[in-house]
């Protein structure tokens, strides 16, 4: 009877034989949606150093050459600079999506200078960085909306944020108008409503503003697969520089 009721709900013997962590995987699947396979293409260039003594990591796409310009992602609560691309595959999603910008991570951002010191670091490496792409999911999607508002639309481009750990009522909206914005967030995740509210409070102000709420929780599940919508966002507002 066991089996038979977890087959109507889809999940099949092979949950059952798998024990109660093969249960509640494929009940999270149905709930929130599975983790999508990362595109069939070879990535670009994965350059590791160090700054300050914090890894830092550039995803290069392939084919590409010249000065181009870079987008920082930042991590969540739980993430560091590998995670964008050894949990979410940015690097491959960069190459399939054809993409002509780079994205670079830091360990533990919160406390690293961004402005005074990755982005001159950035520059250093042969990027662009006279006007920045920004991305974060959770803490690192309200760290990314901060930051543009910091530093403007002179500095930056574009920003995306996925569930960001933000309130509406702390979000700073006004400051980003001017900026071109991708909000999304899972149905079921904690932050859907704040980013329903903050997305309806640009679209309302006149900024250019994307995304929505759709099926998924707040997981890595989710974010893999908004990734290409994101990064085609990003490369509609992120300009290369003339002659690179």
């Amino acid at each position: 009877m066991i089996t038979g009721g977890l087959a109507l709900l889809g999940l099949g013997a092979t949950a059952v034989m798998a024990g109660p962590d093969g249960v509640r995987k494929a009940y999270g699947q149905i709930r929130c949606g599975r983790m999508p396979d990362p595109p069939e293409v070879p990535p670009g260039t994965l350059q590791r150093s160090t700054m300050d003594d914090r890894r830092v990591v550039i995803g290069i796409p392939p084919a590409t050459r010249g000065r181009i310009p870079v987008v920082v992602m930042l991590h969540g609560a739980a993430g560091d600079a590998l995670t964008p691309f050894e949990l979410y595959a940015v690097d491959r999603y960069l190459a399939a999506g054809g993409a002509r910008f780079a994205v670079a991570s830091i360990d533990d951002w919160p406390s690293a200078d961004i402005e005074g010191r990755l982005l001159p670091y950035l520059r250093d490496c042969g990027l662009d960085t006279d006007r920045i792409g920004l991305m974060g999911w959770s803490a690192g999607g309200a760290g990314a909306l901060r930051l543009a508002a910091e530093l403007g639309e002179k500095k930056v481009a574009v920003v995306v944020a996925v569930a960001p750990a933000i309130t509406t009522a702390q979000a700073p909206l006004r400051e980003l108008v001017d900026i071109p914005v991708w909000l999304g967030c899972g149905d079921r995740d904690g932050w859907a409503r704040q980013t329903e509210t903050m997305l309806k409070g640009l679209r309302a102000l006149g900024a250019t503003a994307e995304g929505g709420i759709s099926g998924g929780c707040h997981n890595a599940a989710y974010r893999r697969r908004v990734l290409p919508e994101q990064l085609a966002f990003v490369s509609r507002h992120i300009h290369l520089r003339e002659g690179g």
